[in-house]
């Protein structure tokens, strides 16, 4: 065989060899290469649970709360989601610049306003379940945050007291009793009752216009209307924005929008939402006789110290048969049942409405009116008129003596 023959079987052979390994190369995968951080990205997404086909991934309905990891990956959101989704009258996609400048203040420390949002989580969560089932804006949430960041301040005299920041005349209008032994606007679940009770009234009042309605909450019903009637008058723009009513006023709605926008757009202001248990969910637990303050928190099994943080409306000790008070959902099981087959137990009731406010009087001079007399006691008027039989139309007479609520 000639050396020139031998060369081209090389050839030929060398050929085939290639062709068919060609034909045996896997497809590459076109997803680039794995690196450190894609890898771990893969191993959260295979861990994280499915959810299923007809509920959204963040439901918390029927999660098992014992897997805690698989129960803080579904819970985070919820809260804050269920929140935002329900928002009815702020726009977040492109905030006023004061609203900006708030988000600014409120955010100033991330850190510091996650904490704040993680404490102030099982009210919040407790309100916005009642403003929903009521049917009301889900940005009320930031009412108390905005007026007290979820504390129950205390008060003396004529000054607003508890979360919602209630003045004395307006909660006894909305049926809250104030008293020696115990402070209704103290009592979350009676305040958040009377204080959505009056955005529902001034919801009617100025035709669900909400901006309209936060700032009467903070203003009074008859100073938002006066505005409204000034402008009407003049000609001006009858806009909430632009109500010739005080700066605190309009900061007020702005800080409300700015807190519901942080939450809505928390990457805006470099902001993580905390994670919510729903078992730190605070939910009401009827008392169906007079009990011991102390006896209620160990049948909760909690100190009366922790037991007060969540009731501080108690002043003497004892809470009244028939009252309603909170406790986390985590302890609701066993503590309702021991609740209610717990002994009653002996009370003497010293405590009476204070005298000074059982006969608050005024009596009317030359030439005023009930709205003026309204404004001077700060008091709402509709509750002046109800407490002495009158009606808007009603003529006062100078020496008339009226009974202030």
């Amino acid at each position: 065989m000639s050396d020139r023959y031998r060369t081209i079987c090389r050839l030929v052979a060398c050929s085939l060899t290639l062709f068919l390994a060609a034909c045996t190369v896997p497809v590459r995968d076109p997803s680039p290469p794995a690196t450190p951080e894609t890898e771990a990205a893969q191993a959260i997404v295979a861990a994280a649970p499915a959810a299923p086909a007809s509920e959204p991934a963040n439901d918390t309905v029927g999660a098992n709360t014992d897997d805690t990891a698989a129960a803080t990956a579904i819970t985070t959101p919820t809260l804050w989601q269920s929140i935002v989704e329900r928002h009815a009258f702020v726009d977040c996609n492109d905030p006023a610049p004061a609203v900006r400048r708030w988000q600014r203040i409120f955010t100033q420390s991330p850190t510091r306003h996650a904490e704040a949002l993680a404490n102030a989580a099982p009210w919040i969560s407790y309100v916005a379940d009642e403003l929903g089932r009521r049917g009301l804006p889900s940005e009320y949430v930031w009412l108390p945050f905005v007026e007290s960041r979820y504390q129950a301040f205390r008060a003396r005299g004529n000054r607003p007291a508890g979360a919602w920041q209630l003045m004395p005349a307006t909660a006894r209008w909305r049926g809250l009793k104030i008293a020696d032994d115990y402070d209704g606007r103290l009592d979350f679940v009676a305040a958040t009752r009377a204080a959505l009770d009056l955005l529902d009234y001034l919801g009617n009042v100025f035709d669900h216009d909400w901006a309209l309605v936060t700032m009467a909450y903070n203003a009074g019903e008859y100073r938002i209307k006066g505005a409204l009637e000034r402008a009407r008058k003049t000609g001006k723009s009858m806009q909430a924005e632009h109500l010739a009513v005080s700066p605190i006023t309009h900061e007020h709605l702005v800080k409300l929008r700015s807190l519901a926008c942080v939450v809505a757009r928390p990457d805006a202001v470099s902001l993580t939402l905390p994670a919510f248990d729903h078992s730190q969910q605070l939910a009401r637990v009827s008392v169906p006789h007079a009990m011991n303050v102390s006896q209620l928190a160990a049948l909760a099994g909690v100190t009366t110290a922790q037991w007060l943080q969540w009731n501080p409306a108690w002043r003497r000790g004892y809470v009244d048969g028939g009252a309603e008070i909170l406790l986390p959902r985590a302890l609701i099981d066993d503590s309702a049942a021991a609740i209610a087959m717990a002994t009653p137990t002996p009370i003497e009731r010293n405590a009476v409405t204070p005298h000074s406010d059982r006969n608050r009087v005024h009596v009317v001079r030359s030439g005023e009116s009930a709205w003026q007399i309204a404004r001077r006691h700060r008091i709402l008027l509709a509750a002046l008129l109800k407490k002495n039989g009158l009606t808007t139309k009603s003529i006062l007479r100078p020496g008339q003596k009226l009974r202030l609520p």
